[in-house]
């Protein structure tokens, strides 16, 4: 137990030191972070002011209004930055089995897994972070939603699970390039499918699809089934437990996420391969 509390001391001194130095790089290039912080907030803004054209032009989109739509679509923006943070490595994964990066990794007494994605933290994933924040305040005030302690603690909850599934889809995407050896970049896909399905209500897609996404896929369980929660919004899925719901999605498919890992990983060939 002593073992296991000093390591996990050390794992978290190391990724204090990896989060400074990543701050570090970002402000060495004040210009680059610059044109990050006007172009990420924007296209979400943009994306944000379609919704609100839509709504006030068509009504309700399948029985939410703007207000509760606000609320889901910051908090799936809020998590969808912060696996922008940690986890957006995942997408780029196959260049780094090619190129044999993952030989300095073998080499430290530190997880493979940790380093690949704590020693490169995405801190430009901040500039996501700060529309995804203002809508989701705007939603609450607009919802009438009651802030107090529960509810911060349960949206604090929602979003670790939140950033766990989302990660951990990242990893599952980009282990396969260990069995594929090809730099497939699953980007611009995974990005398109979360878009689709975490910001929008997802009972507007038919039963099929709802299905896969709560079950197969639990990307439901990201924004749709908490902020249906929280708004007391007509769901299956309701009750003070959804957070803890979503928690335990994104904890079983980080731990499914890791065990594909460490098997891709065992078929690693160094460089060229």
């Amino acid at each position: 137990m002593r073992k296991a509390c000093r390591e996990l001391i050390h794992y978290l001194d190391v990724t204090v030191h990896m989060f400074k130095m990543a701050v570090m790089t970002v402000i060495e290039y004040p210009s680059n972070i610059a044109g990050w912080l006007i172009s990420n907030p924007l296209q979400f803004i943009m994306g944000f002011a379609i919704i609100k054209f839509v709504v006030e032009s068509f009504g309700e989109i399948n029985g939410w209004n703007y207000g509760q739509l606000a609320f889901l679509y910051g908090l799936s923006v809020i998590s969808h930055a912060l696996s922008m943070i940690f986890f957006v490595q995942g997408w780029f994964m196959g260049y780094y089995v090619m190129e044999g990066d993952f030989d300095r990794y073998l080499t430290r007494p530190l997880g493979v897994m940790y380093q690949f994605f704590f020693t490169n933290i995405n801190i430009v994933g901040i500039t996501d972070l700060i529309p995804g924040v203002l809508v989701f305040i705007y939603g609450c005030v607009k919802s009438g939603v009651t802030v107090n302690l529960l509810f911060i603690v349960q949206i604090i909850v929602t979003l670790i699970g939140a950033t766990l599934i989302r990660g951990g889809i990242y990893i599952l995407l980009g282990s396969t390039s260990f069995h594929t050896r090809s730099a497939v970049d699953f980007g611009q896909y995974t990005q398109e499918i979360m878009d689709k399905t975490t910001m929008y209500p997802m009972s507007m897609y038919p039963e099929s699809m709802q299905f896969i996404l709560t079950y197969l896929i639990p990307i439901g369980w990201i924004s749709f089934y908490p902020a249906a929660s929280f708004l007391g919004i007509n769901s299956r899925y309701a009750g003070m437990m959804i957070p803890f719901i979503t928690l335990a999605a994104g904890v079983l498919v980080m731990l499914a996420a890791g065990a594909y890992f460490s098997m891709g990983l065992r078929k690693y060939e160094s460089a060229g391969n």
